[in-house]
């Protein structure tokens, strides 16, 4: 629940506040209001302004923090992790705010860390300056809602039955693609190894964990927390890697008990240099022993640094590995919190139909106090889908049709149109169409589309995604 008292702060993976040898002495711009950009022009010949809409400009977040080591050596650590963690950025990243339930996407623009030789042997301070061009405050969990597409003429009847994915899958990795951020469900391997959350590589989603080893035949790699595994059970593990077409000496999967290795898979031989390629195996854990984690490493060459990434990592007690799955996807859950809990595939869901007589619409709540900006995904069969925002009127509709297995995103905040997440399709957008916000409180949506040759029971699926939005 949020409260007054700021609580603690995580940057990348770094945390302050409490429980952290970060302390946090002060935060400045939070819940200040950005700077307006006035919309006014002054009445000619007359008093006063005509008065337009009000628009904010960035936000600018300070911290404040003191550092306190144990020794100079673990004061001059803590001063080093925090100048490697507030780079310049290419790309914003989240600041999260975890007990007030509150994150910002910023940029480091002002990093200060002075000597004082006064307080110098284990107590120091530092001030950061975060440039947020996005001036939202948005709640941490990412909610989201689904239902099908609503056709009069069909005549279905709800709950509808649908078995396209076969039996039920467990993914017992807790932080499988790094969608939200590093969390302490995942570790980093070998001390010549530095691990980035980036979003310019990914197999799935926008994220995925980059490795630089800077030092030639040095290891590197990153270890998941997994639902423990007990003793006379088979852990099937594949993770999804991206190596370099040089530079790679070897590529291990290893299961683990915390720190202790229990078994290690050399798997360089299937991956694909130059792009992505699933790397999988399994291990039958021996008595006396618990697997609770499992990890990808890679070893540099002779030769020098290396660098590689790895994504959608999956863990499953049994004979079988299936296709990765988290709780993000359609048909899936999380079986606790977003993106740091075991996901979970019931058998035969394939799409989230809505119950009896509520076919075609759906509540999303923005429990903010500005309006938030959904992602939208359309998965096919159906042509010319429509989106209308029955609270307030608004309608988008896409002259298109989108065939089985393919799915369209749409990003009502920047208005990209990507076809399976990277082709763009703006011109689908009918003319006249409108884009629909989600407003504080409660909002319906309906969404309507027409059945393709072939396809009865219209089995096309609206999600919406959104997070909790504020000024």
């Amino acid at each position: 629940m949020p409260q007054q008292a700021i609580g603690r702060i995580q940057w990348g993976d770094l945390l302050f506040g409490p429980g952290s040898q970060y302390v946090v002495t002060a935060v400045d711009g939070l819940d200040d209001m950005p700077d307006i950009r006035a919309q006014d022009i002054e009445r000619p010949g007359q008093h006063g302004d005509y008065t337009g809409p009000d628009y904010t400009g960035p936000r600018v977040v300070q911290l404040g923090l003191g550092l306190r080591g144990q020794t100079p050596d673990d004061l001059r650590a803590l001063a080093l992790a925090l100048r490697d963690a507030t780079q310049p950025q290419r790309q914003p990243a989240p600041l999260q705010f975890l007990d007030q339930d509150v994150l910002v996407f910023g940029k480091v623009r002002r990093r200060s860390i002075p000597y004082d030789a006064e307080y110098l042997w284990r107590l120091g301070s530092a001030a950061l300056e975060i440039y947020c061009a996005d001036p939202y405050l948005y709640g941490l969990e990412e909610r989201s809602a689904s239902t099908t597409a609503y056709s009069p003429a069909a005549g279905r009847k709800y709950p509808l039955p649908y078995a396209g994915l076969g039996p039920a899958v467990r993914n017992l990795v807790l932080n499988p693609s790094f969608e939200e951020t590093f969390t302490t469900e995942t570790a980093g391997f070998g001390s010549n190894n530095t691990r980035s959350r980036v979003n310019t590589e990914s197999y799935v989603g926008q994220w995925s964990v980059q490795h630089a080893i800077s030092v030639a035949s040095a290891q590197g790699g990153t270890s998941w927390n997994i639902e423990p595994v007990s003793a006379g059970n088979t852990v099937q593990f594949g993770v999804w890697v991206k190596i370099p077409a040089t530079g790679i000496a070897a590529l291990e999967l290893w299961w683990r008990n915390q720190t202790t290795n229990l078994f290690t898979l050399p798997v360089l031989a299937s991956a694909a240099p130059g792009s992505w390629a699933r790397v999988s195996g399994s291990y039958t854990v021996a008595a006396g022993q618990t697997c609770d984690r499992v990890a990808a490493v890679a070893t540099a060459s002779a030769a020098g640094a290396a660098t590689w990434w790895a994504d959608a990592a999956m863990a499953e007690a049994g004979p079988v590995l299936h296709p990765y799955i988290d709780g993000s996807q359609g048909g899936s859950f999380w079986e606790g919190t977003p993106n740091a809990s075991v996901s979970q595939r019931p058998a035969g869901i394939g799409r989230v139909y809505g119950s009896s007589g509520t076919s075609g619409r759906l509540t999303a709540v923005n429990g903010g106090a500005s309006p938030a900006y959904p992602v939208l995904r359309v998965d096919g069969p159906v042509a010319n889908p429509s989106i209308e925002q029955v609270t307030t009127g608004s309608s988008l509709v896409l002259d298109a049709t989108i065939q089985p297995g393919e799915f369209l995103t749409i990003d009502t905040r920047t208005r990209a149109v990507l076809l399976m997440g990277s082709s763009p399709r703006r011109t689908w957008v009918r003319g006249g169409s409108t884009w629909p916000l989600l407003m504080p409180g409660a909002n319906e949506l309906a969404y309507r589309g027409s059945a393709l040759p072939g396809s009865p029971g219209q089995p096309s699926l609206l999600s919406v995604t959104w997070r909790d939005t504020s000024l």
